[in-house]
């Protein structure tokens, strides 16, 4: 889900099922010879591959993918499923070189291979971070599961849930996806003065990237029919926002960017056919050039690399230098985390930002409330001068604006800074939290979970596991905010209540604290209950 992805939908026209099994039997899947499984077209990330898998179990590998893409997974999901996997058995015979099966896999053997991923370099030299290791073990432990559930005769003599535990998936930072990586107002005039020498094709591309901070993905699938609006003499940019499912997502733009979109529209126009750009891509594969030509005989837009590549190139040649003085490293989706900050220093509510940026949810907008000090000192006093007020022995008292900015230098001013360590400090949309940890928050105390009416069944388990990255996400959030207590509490939800609660669900079996007998009728009674009514009917009759 997080690429623009396409769907090939006519499976019996496209790809009749021997050709489908043809495909199955490869080594490395085309996800375009595949009906049904998305993939990103923007990136040509087209293949799953299997041939880091060892034979021996290529074919349980395979099995598993292709449960995967029946569920509705993307190829690039797959891709990586196939790729880290492969790793695992790998290490699994050097243990066992003659196994067959997975009969002897044991938690020692999991505790020894995250051992050996902890000791592993990438291809860049840079040892594998915590956030990959839980990517390996969700991959192991679902394909557990998948064993366990379809009584494979692979599937390892204990049961999955004693093979891998919670303690397995390590506390890991956030993943860099997570962190802010904006552009630097240095950086971005000195692209400004240079943009005229990267190649005619990226301009407008990288012009809508800054003006609207949307995936490059979601920029590269505008269509040039639908993709700009006029309304009350102001301009729309529209779009879909693919990873969250925001379609016809409208933002405002100014004349200058609606004047480059009505140019970059006339050029589509002008240089494509219907039957050439039959997408109606705002940004096709260009035809003339030997290294799109592949992209355009296929109908598909600009390749996201491209863009990233031709802007390396220009910071390489004009020597555009971050604070440091160090070439600045582009990456396109920097401009989406550029565009914001700047929306949030310049005054936007968190509100209408998650509304720009198409959020599923406030917690992502927070990761770039990178609010400048400045602006925060100004937004502040701004609010003091309606007033504010204060709570004396228990009872709210008001205190007019101007007697609040003459004690702006008094000891008893509340300072968000000055905040003890033992207390949560989370600024929240009404107010801040300066919560002790004696005190009970029900929100991060899962309290449905201390019920004694509360019961979970199997069917709640998709719900569970989405609910788990959910928790991951806040305790994410808890480290780049540097709390303890939010981590902590978040942790501890995770590890005694919600995987516990999966790990049994996952076995088929219910989680409750009253007994069978106390919430549900006997056999008997239900029985029972059931023909009272035909009895009645008998004795009206």
């Amino acid at each position: 889900m997080n690429t623009a992805l396409q769907v090939i939908a006519e499976a019996i026209e496209l790809s009749p099922l021997e050709g489908l099994e043809r495909e199955f039997a490869k080594d490395k899947w085309d996800a375009r010879n595949i009906p049904g499984l998305r993939y990103a077209a923007h990136t040509g990330n087209y293949y799953i591959r299997f041939t880091g898998v060892p034979e021996r179990f290529r074919p349980l590998v395979k099995d598993y993918i292709k449960f995967q893409l029946v569920t509705g997974r993307a190829a690039a999901t797959l891709n990586e499923a196939a790729y880290y996997l492969g790793h695992f058995f790998t290490f699994y015979l050097k243990l066992y070189p003659n196994a067959e099966n997975l009969h002897d896999l044991t938690t020692q053997d999991i505790d020894a291979f995250i051992l050996t991923l902890r000791a592993t370099h990438n291809k860049r030299g840079v040892k594998i971070s915590e956030r990959q290791i839980v990517d390996y073990m969700l991959r192991v432990e679902g394909l557990l599961h998948y064993l366990e559930r379809f009584e494979s005769p692979m599937k390892p003599e204990r049961p999955a849930a004693t093979i891998v535990w919670p303690q397995h998936f390590p506390r890991y930072l956030p993943s860099s996806s997570r962190e802010v990586k904006y552009i630097p107002e240095t950086v971005l005039k000195q692209l400004d003065a240079t943009l005229e020498h990267l190649p005619s094709i990226y301009i407008p591309v990288v012009i809508l990237l800054r003006a609207s901070g949307w995936r490059i993905s979601d920029v590269l699938y505008l269509k040039h029919e639908l993709c700009l609006e006029y309304q009350d003499g102001q301009f729309w940019l529209v779009g879909d926002i693919l990873k969250t499912r925001v379609f016809n997502h409208r933002i405002p733009i100014t004349q200058e960017v609606a004047t480059v979109v009505l140019a970059q529209i006339a050029l589509v126009m002008q240089e494509y056919t219907p039957e050439e750009n039959h997408q109606g891509w705002l940004f096709p594969a260009p035809k003339n050039s030997a290294v799109y030509r592949r992209r355009f005989l296929q109908g598909e837009p600009l390749c996201a690399s491209g863009v990233n590549n031709a802007l390396n190139r220009l910071a390489e040649n004009y020597h555009i230098k971050d604070e440091q003085g160090n070439i600045f490293h582009f990456r396109s989706h920097a401009f989406r985390h550029t565009k914001a900050v700047e929306l949030i220093n310049n005054g936007m509510s968190l509100v209408m930002v998650q509304q720009w940026m198409a959020h599923a949810s406030p917690e992502m907008t927070l990761v770039y409330a990178k609010i400048q000090d400045k602006t925060m000192r100004e937004q502040w006093e701004k609010t003091l001068k309606h007033g504010i007020v204060q709570f004396n022995d228990g009872k709210p008292e008001y205190v007019s604006g101007r007697k609040m900015l003459t004690m702006l230098n008094e000891p008893e001013t509340f300072n968000p800074e000055r905040v003890r360590d033992y207390r949560a400090n989370l600024k929240l949309p009404l107010g801040n939290c300066l919560k002790p940890p004696k005190l009970v928050c029900k929100f991060t105390e899962l309290p449905c979970f201390h019920c004694p009416a509360y019961v979970l069944t199997p069917d709640d388990l998709p719900a569970l596991e989405t609910f788990e990255q959910q928790i991951l996400e806040r305790i994410a959030i808890g480290r780049q905010a540097n709390n303890a207590y939010w981590i902590e509490v978040n942790q501890k939800n995770l590890d005694e209540r919600l995987r516990p609660a999966i790990a049994m669900l996952r076995q088929g079996q219910i989680v409750a604290k009253s007994e069978k007998y106390e919430r549900e009728y006997t056999l008997d009674e239900w029985d029972a209950r059931h023909a009272q009514p035909a009895e009645t009917n008998e004795k009206t009759t």
